[in-house]
């Protein structure tokens, strides 16, 4: 089985183009007293749910959310805090009533080409330098109310990308956002499942099969060459691959829809992650868990949801 998935996936530096015009987007997300989810082209490529102060989010690669060169669109979501509380008998996290006044964001994204060794080669400058400070008196910084009446503020704004791809990425599927919940949410269950399934009973060729398309559009964007595709694939193998993983049950999630309506996904209702996950044994009386990301979109002319990222 490995050794399928090591054919499959171990080639996807060979079909990169554009290499020598490499150029790779890094952001950095620095949130004071806030929690927030970081989006792309109305895509998250980074979010943080928790209840501590989190000072910088290290560098996001975010090329995985540019489709073609030219404008781009970000925007940042804040919300307040979370605070750890029992509830029911169990330890959860529970926003807390208000965005704090001393409440603050940084970000900054810089365009960087690596060399084949993993430094920095060359640095193409700040694109965004951006500075959000929550308490100055603004009615466009005063806090709204989100869709689960929880404080919230957001800013949004535009950067220049020179990336040399173009990818379909959700570019051309359908605007999902106006379709039937129920029927849609029922199919977005069931791809949930299936995967849950796979990942429970370790299968890698149902689970390449189905990333593929996603997983090539990924290495472009990322400019794979031989040993960075190297690294993902034993990255690859040994998340989706996981062996004796315990899936956990699929519960306390809701649908979001992100891509201006073409992507859909499920996520967790306390930290906004993924609800596919499961835990793993790594010596007596100790475990790790491993948490899976899946988006999807509806290509145009198809009647079932594939993934996209």
């Amino acid at each position: 089985m490995d050794e399928k998935a090591t054919t499959i996936l171990g080639s996807l530096y060979q079909d990169v183009k554009h290499y020598e015009q490499r150029i790779n987007y890094h952001a950095t997300v620095s949130p004071e007293d806030c929690n927030y989810e970081f989006l792309i082209n109305d895509y998250p490529v980074d979010r943080y749910f928790g209840p501590d102060e989190r000072s910088t989010s290290g560098s996001i690669p975010i090329n995985i959310a540019i489709l073609k060169p030219g404008t781009q669109t970000w925007k940042i979501k804040i919300y307040p805090l979370r605070d750890r509380k029992e509830v029911n008998g169990k330890v959860t996290l529970v926003p807390q009533q208000s965005i704090r006044p001393d409440a603050m964001i940084k970000i900054a994204i810089e365009g960087i080409r690596f060399a084949e060794n993993g430094n920095i080669e060359k640095r193409f400058g700040k694109v965004l330098d951006y500075k959000a400070d929550l308490k100055k008196e603004d009615a466009t910084m005063k806090p709204v109310l989100n869709d689960e009446e929880q404080p919230y503020i957001e800013y949004s704004g535009t950067f220049e990308a020179t990336v040399p791809y173009v990818m379909d990425g959700w570019e051309k599927s359908q605007d999902i956002s106006k379709m039937d919940t129920v029927t849609l949410k029922k199919q977005l269950l069931s791809k949930y499942q299936q995967y849950h399934d796979w990942l429970q009973h370790r299968k890698l060729d149902e689970i390449i099969q189905q990333k593929l398309p996603a997983e090539k559009e990924i290495a472009q964007a990322f400019f794979y060459d031989k040993k960075t595709n190297e690294n993902f694939l034993a990255t690859f193998l040994q998340r989706w691959g996981q062996k004796d993983l315990e899936m956990q049950p699929l519960e306390n999630h809701k649908v979001a829809f992100y891509g201006n309506g073409k992507i859909i996904t499920l996520v967790d209702i306390v930290d906004g992650s993924s609800p596919l996950w499961g835990n793993y044994k790594v010596e007596e009386n100790r475990y790790k868990h491993n948490t899976y990301l899946i988006y999807f979109h509806l290509p145009q002319g198809k009647k079932e949801l594939e993934v996209i990222r």
